[in-house]
């Protein structure tokens, strides 16, 4: 993994820059809002968000499994964004539709709210297929470029409006759409795909065989945003504002997890099957390790400044945050094996796990959030997330051949680990006085 080295601290910058401007964002929001204004502001979010990840037909899973007949990546390249667009608008129009059959219903937000944040489905579905293109290009700088200069733009225009008094829920939503705007603007211009005329038969090739995956990617969607839909319903904006704060918090987690799976997945599709499953288990171990660390940090820098910085209302955001990320955790650090399987083509191993695991949560928030408000909702996500790891183990042992424990650090590597971060922790001369 020596040569991913560069990639990995860039990528790892990139998401730091985009968290820290999330975090930003997020204390000027709840400055400015109370919990029940933020709760408002993310269902009109969450449901954009609905229509990209229930409407984009699985699409990036398709070209990540035709990425490896290297005859159609190029058609694939310069067909990512005008298909992104296109699928996105129809998701845009099929959100819209819906939120006036349903509205005034659930506690859902007004459908002027609504509109504004389905106006970023069509570009976000076009940040999403450029960017799997991005990765599977190998240009992971690109897409980091790109995270960070719309995570960069939307924390100024938000503190903008702050300081200006103009900060209300609807400009949240709309700062919020446009900021997609420019992460595909960055993916363009700085060649991380190619905008050039659509292939029509690939795309309707590609749109074909997502839809086999897609009922497992509309599950995993389902499965990390049904309980917000449930939380809302059931217990109202304020506690969709606490928990979608602890969330936001909880996935501070995953910085170095996920930017490690990015910057080595094109190392699984570039070995043949059975080299693939060593790479993919030597990558899932150092996930782990990496993992374990960043929950503690998280859980730990949570508690102490979670108060200061967005004031009494929303203590309770500690305590959910805790009970979220070790699924969080678990969730990302199983990416690796997700594409394993997606190179193998076979669509049950991919959509099973994840229908499972939404009946799991679905289930469990409906038992759970009457007696126990969003602390209940936190637990059935932990528990779903660590269902669906577990079906994804049990696949990858069987079409690989090795078994569970290779996904698992040994002590020799869990003990260069802990020495480097020992050794990282002494360069910064942490814990020492000066």
């Amino acid at each position: 993994m020596a040569d991913r080295r560069p990639q990995f601290v860039w990528m790892l910058v990139a998401r730091a820059g985009t968290l820290v401007m999330g975090v930003l964002a997020s204390i000027v929001v709840a400055r400015a809002l109370p919990p029940e204004g933020r709760g408002t502001y993310y269902m009109a979010v969450t449901v954009a968000t609905a229509a990209l990840s229930l409407g984009h037909l699985s699409v990036e899973q398709a070209q990540t499994a035709l990425w490896s007949d290297k005859g159609h990546r190029p058609r694939l390249d310069s067909n990512s964004v005008p298909l992104g667009l296109g699928v996105g608008a129809a998701a845009a129009v099929v959100a819209i539709a819906l939120g006036l059959l349903f509205r005034g219903q659930a506690n859902m937000p007004d459908i002027r709210l609504l509109v504004t944040a389905c106006a970023g489905v069509p570009l976000g579905m076009g940040v999403l297929y450029a960017t799997n293109i991005t990765l599977l290009r190998d240009r992971t700088h690109v897409a980091g470029w790109a995270m960070l200069t719309s995570a960069v733009v939307q924390c100024l225009c938000l503190i903008a409006l702050g300081v200006t008094g103009l900060l209300t829920v609807w400009t949240v939503v709309a700062v919020w759409a446009a900021s997609y705007a420019v992460s595909l603007a960055v993916l363009t211009v700085a060649n991380g795909v190619t905008v050039g005329r659509p292939d029509l038969r690939l795309a309707r090739v590609t749109c074909a065989k997502g839809l086999r995956f897609h009922a497992g990617s509309a599950a995993a969607y389902l499965l990390l945003r049904s309980d917000v839909f449930l939380l809302n319903a059931l217990a109202g904006s304020r506690e969709v504002g606490i928990y979608t704060l602890a969330v936001t918090l909880a996935e501070l987690s995953r910085l170095a997890v996920d930017v490690f799976a990015q910057v080595t997945l094109s190392l699984q599709f570039d070995a043949d099957a059975g080299d693939s499953a060593e790479v993919t288990a030597r990558i899932v171990r150092y996930m782990v390790l990496l993992g374990v660390a960043s929950a503690l940090a998280t859980v730990v820098a949570v508690s102490a400044v979670l108060t200061p910085l967005y004031g009494h209302a929303y203590a309770g955001a500690s305590t959910l945050v805790a009970w979220l990320v070790p699924g969080v955790v678990l969730l990302s650090a199983g990416r690796p094996l997700s594409s394993f399987l997606l190179r193998m083509r076979t669509s049950r191993v991919v959509v099973l796990p994840s229908l499972t695991a939404l009946v799991v949560n679905v289930a469990l928030n409906a038992l759970l959030i009457p007696a126990w408000g969003a602390v209940g909702c936190a637990i059935a996500s932990t528990v779903a997330y660590t269902s669906l790891i577990a079906f994804q183990v049990v696949y990858f042992s069987r079409m690989s051949g090795l078994g569970w424990r290779c996904l698992l650090p040994t002590s020799t590597e869990a003990t260069r680990f802990t020495t480097e971060v020992r050794r990282r922790c002494r360069g910064l001369h942490l814990g020492r006085a000066t």
